[in-house]
């Protein structure tokens, strides 16, 4: 009981750094919640970090659900092939920071040419052909985040070591690397894989369960092409097979999207 605990604790500062704590200045000085008024086809130019800075056209907004008040920066909706417009910086361009460690920029996806899926706040279950991706600063997250923090392998490693898991019933599953918990836990199961940036970033990914027995996949990415940047992203189960077009598809959009001058 106690190790389950422990490692209930552990995986919570894994997963999001603490709250409510004396914030650490690491980089991006005097971060803000930047209050989203942007409507489907503005120009707009958001800072997320000094090397990620995004200018674009916002995508489709209209299908906002009823009694949605977005909560975060949001950058559209696009079809998960969408190529969008180059643009490049200029003297006139006027950044608004938008990288809120509370309020990540957000946008979705939309996989097997699904339309008019409505927006909010949270994953809807229901929509299935829906992605919804996070793009979070982090460099103001709790010093604990910093102290305990670990890498996705660090983090089986853990959990081979304590016999959350067991490597010998480790699983292949479409180039994943999976591994059940040999315990109840709305966990299903954690998967290790490789990111198509061009650091091959290896992620985490955990399958949840809800109480409706729906399986949710979410995945969690930080990169050396944007420090203190994470990229998560998350759809359903029954979506696993797409993962790596989803990622891919991510990527190429960032870097479409990015005129930071710091940018690799």
């Amino acid at each position: 009981m106690i190790k389950k605990i422990i490692f209930i604790l552990l995986n919570s500062i894994f997963i999001s750094a603490c709250r409510d704590s004396v914030e650490v200045d690491h980089s991006y000085d005097d971060v803000q919640y930047y209050e989203d008024n942007s409507q489907t086809g503005d120009l707009i130019m958001w800072g997320i970090s000094p090397e990620l800075i995004i200018k674009t056209y916002v995508g489709a907004k209209q299908n906002i659900a009823e009694n949605t008040v977005l909560s975060s920066p949001f950058l559209g909706q696009f079809p998960i092939n969408f190529e969008p417009t180059t643009h490049i910086s200029n003297s006139l361009d006027n950044i608004e920071n938008v990288a809120d460690f509370e309020n990540p920029m957000q946008f979705n996806l939309l996989l097997n040419q699904a339309k008019d899926i409505p927006i909010n706040n949270f994953y809807d279950k229901n929509h299935k052909n829906q992605v919804k991706v996070h793009v979070q600063n982090f460099s103001k997250a709790d010093p604990l985040y910093f102290k305990y923090k670990q890498t996705p392998r660090e983090w089986i490693n853990y959990l081979i070591s304590h016999q959350y898991v067991k490597y010998e019933d480790s699983f292949k599953k479409f180039d994943l690397d999976c591994y059940s918990l040999n315990f109840d836990s709305s966990i299903a199961y954690h998967c290790i894989g490789r990111a198509s940036d061009q650091y091959q970033t290896e992620f985490l990914m955990k399958i949840t369960k809800n109480i409706e027995n729906q399986q949710i996949i979410t995945t969690t990415v930080e990169t050396p092409l944007y420090p203190n940047v994470r990229v998560e992203w998350r759809m359903t189960r029954d979506s696993l097979n797409d993962w790596k077009v989803v990622d891919r598809n991510i990527w190429h959009l960032l870097s479409i999207w990015n005129v930071s001058q710091y940018r690799k």
